[in-house]
């Protein structure tokens, strides 16, 4: 049966449901799509009416509650007389471009953003009533009117329903009329508003301008897109905001431009900052005889992502995004692919994507690459991406560098350990070596205030060994004075020498102020003390070695675990700190010839009788190892073996108490509180490196 009424859609419900309610479900994207329609009707201004920031729907007992909200989109464009609706608007999927209006817009000239004529269901992905109030000419007025009758505009005014089209059957479904319908109006223009909210959020007014300004790349003196928060009182200054520019601050020598000739020309049209043509790379490709030109620029930005609106290229047809791409789908692993990730970003308009076939899916999140022209496109950008990441290395690294210097305040670092007029030599090489050790460091790097410090330290010690290092140049090359030469000679290399001491000293304080942290922390484990041993065994003792720096002895330990298993059927546990849960035996390091046994307990703990048994146990079966007839080889390295227990009380009784004197007694044995073990070694390193910069400050004032 044909219908009577006077707006009808022709649609399907499935075509409602996979082209509106599940395609868009987010508010931003169903803006987007209404603007691009007041775009393409040759609107100059758009404004945007909402609850910014606010849910439009709360949950209430497993129902979805609407909580009043409307979105308003309004703009002064041309409008759809009644006489059109059914045509322009009701028809789902009919194509504008391919109708009497044409590629481009009447006034303007604009090449429209609209190819599948969906985009009208976008807002039943987040509401349920879409209503419009349009005001237009009538697309045939009678001569017969008056002059001021003919120069009116007739406002067409419908209401949909999400909830009626979306019926078990298809049917011809037919809009609700609104009271406005066939009246007439004094401006054209359209409005749409939508109501009865799914429970959806509504970006902030900033965001939702940066998220506006992302999608659409369009700049024009006729064009501007205003936000209002309905939420906000008329004369609060924050209700409104106008959309600007999607501005992106691009790292200095990173960018390049690519600009077609008036005739599409392709070659030879990428160009650096400064103008210059970039060899390898075109402004467009060419397929099948046919020329696909860009336009745009492609670079690095100054600062890592900071959202996902600013990462990668932002790719635009006829101005409204089609796609966003960090890569061109390049897969992991690729030289500089860390930077690319972190840093690429650009802007190219392809008006090409949805001329001739649409490479555009449907939500517009993403090209069709699997397309012979999605496939050229995808491999001219990733000759792009190479290229950039090639020419950004040089500034990246400058970048980074300068970032690092104010981080770590480089300049007057320097200045204070390298004072003396005649040390401007010292200050210059440890900016250079700053300047290698920053063009290495990462970002994120960059936030860990230790390791700033620790990348400062180096730099401080480095710089007077390169100034060393050159005056050996200087002095074995010398004739006239070598004198003179090796008196520079000395006096800089008790510079460096210092400065190397100095922060070998420095680094260990700071290793012991990681200890005491620990010692006060309720509940850490024994283990977390022995990884630190076992790096660090001057902990201990000062003039303790990195038990890593003496192969014999590492060997040592190896076969002493494989006797241990043999003597006492036992497993021991010497180095793997892996899982901290799991309890490591003691840390063996060797100081001279005594192989040095470190059983360290926890603060507070005070020594039991079975403990005891298991040093005595260590003790014999070390003795025993060395003195056996296949260990010669050892014995003669390490004569004895030595045990240091670091635990802060005794709870021993009867014999156990004998035993551990006459441990003690004979010097295999040395226990030492825990207040007695880090007073001692942090005063034996604040004493050395005071020592250091006294003699820093003498052998400059001797320069």
């Amino acid at each position: 049966m044909k219908s009577k009424g006077k707006y009808v859609m022709k649609i399907s419900r499935l075509t409602v449901d996979k082209l509106g309610v599940k395609l868009y479900d987010k508010v931003s994207a169903v803006i987007a799509e209404l603007v691009a329609n007041s775009y393409d009707a040759d609107a100059t201004e758009v404004t945007i009416t909402a609850p910014m920031g606010q849910h439009l729907a709360t949950r209430h007992q497993g129902k979805v509650v609407d909580k009043g909200f409307t979105i308003e989109v309004a703009d002064n464009g041309e409008g759809i007389p009644p006489d059109k609706v059914n045509d322009y608007y009701l028809r789902v999927g009919a194509e504008r471009r391919k109708d009497e209006r044409g590629d481009t817009s009447k006034t303007y000239g604009r090449r429209v953003m609209g190819s599948k004529g969906v985009g009208k269901l976008a807002p039943f992905g987040i509401c349920r009533i879409i209503e419009v109030i349009s005001s237009a000419k009538l697309s045939s007025a009678p001569t017969t009117r008056g002059e001021a009758e003919a120069k009116a505009y007739v406002v067409s005014h419908l209401l949909m329903d999400r909830d009626v089209i979306l019926q078990e059957s298809d049917f011809d479904y037919e809009p609700k009329v609104g009271e406005l319908d066939a009246t007439k109006g004094g401006k054209k223009g359209t409005r749409v508003l939508l109501k009865e909210f799914s429970n959806r959020i509504v970006p902030s007014i900033d965001e939702l301008a940066r998220q506006l300004a992302q999608r659409f790349g369009v700049e024009s003196p006729n064009w501007k897109i205003v936000l209002h928060d309905s939420t906000k009182t008329a004369d609060d200054p924050e209700r409104s905001k106008v959309v600007g520019r999607f501005d992106v601050n691009v790292m200095e020598d990173t960018k390049i431009r690519f600009e077609p000739g008036p005739k599409g020309e392709i070659v030879g049209r990428a160009f650096d900052s400064s103008g210059e043509v970039v060899d390898g790379l075109s402004a467009g490709f060419s397929h099948e005889e046919g020329s696909y030109p860009i336009k745009g620029w492609v670079g690095y930005s100054k600062y890592p992502y900071k959202d996902d609106l600013m990462a990668g290229v932002r790719i635009y047809c006829r101005g409204k995004i089609a796609a966003q791409t960090s890569v061109f789908n390049l897969k992991a692993g690729f030289t500089g692919e860390h930077d690319v990730r972190s840093y690429l970003v650009g802007e190219l308009d392809v008006d090409w994507l949805d001329e001739d076939e649409d490479l555009i899916l449907t939500d517009r999140r993403d090209i069709l690459w699997s397309h012979e022209l999605g496939q050229c496109f995808q491999d001219w950008g990733r000759l792009v991406i190479k290229k950039v990441g090639q020419r950004s290395r040089g500034p990246m690294k400058k970048k980074i560098f300068q970032r690092f210097k104010e981080v770590a305040n480089l300049d007057e670092r320097v200045r204070k350990e390298f004072p003396g007029e005649e040390q401007k030599e010292l200050r210059e090489r440890a900016l250079q070596v700053a300047q290698l050790v920053g063009q290495t460091i990462r970002e994120e790097e960059l936030q860990d205030a230790e390791q700033v410090e620790q990348f400062v330290q180096l730099s401080l010690m480095l710089g007077p060994v390169i100034t060393l290092d050159d005056k050996l140049r200087e002095a074995g090359s010398a004739t006239d004075s070598p004198l003179e030469a090796v008196t520079e000679l000395l006096k800089t290399a008790r510079i460096a020498e210092l400065a190397s001491f100095g922060r070998i000293a420095d680094d260990r304080v700071r290793v012991i102020g990681r200890v005491e942290e620990l010692k006060d922390r309720e509940g850490t484990l024994e283990s977390a003390f022995q990884v630190l041993i076992q790096t660090s065994p001057w902990l201990v003792d000062p003039q303790w070695s990195p038990i890593t720096a003496n192969q014999a002895f590492s060997t040592l330990r190896a076969e002493f675990v494989k006797f241990y298993k043999k003597k006492t059927g036992e497993d021991l546990n010497l180095e793997d700190f892996s899982d901290f849960t799991k309890r490591i035996d003691f840390v063996m390091s060797s100081q001279d010839t005594v192989v040095q046994i470190i059983e360290i307990k926890r603060p507070g703990h005070k020594l039991e009788n079975e403990e005891l048994d298991r040093i005595d146990t260590y003790i014999n079966v070390m003795e025993e190892f060395l003195g056996a007839q296949g260990n010669a080889d050892f014995a003669r390295l390490f004569s004895n073996c030595h045990v240091t227990l670091v635990c802060d009380g005794l709870n021993l009784k009867g014999i156990h108490r004998k035993a551990f004197k006459s441990l003690e007694d004979n010097k295999k044995l040395t226990h030492i509180t825990w207040t007695t073990f880090l007073l001692r070694t942090r005063r034996m390193h604040e004493e050395f490196l005071k020592e250091a910069e006294r003699q820093k400050r003498r052998a400059i004032q001797y320069r």
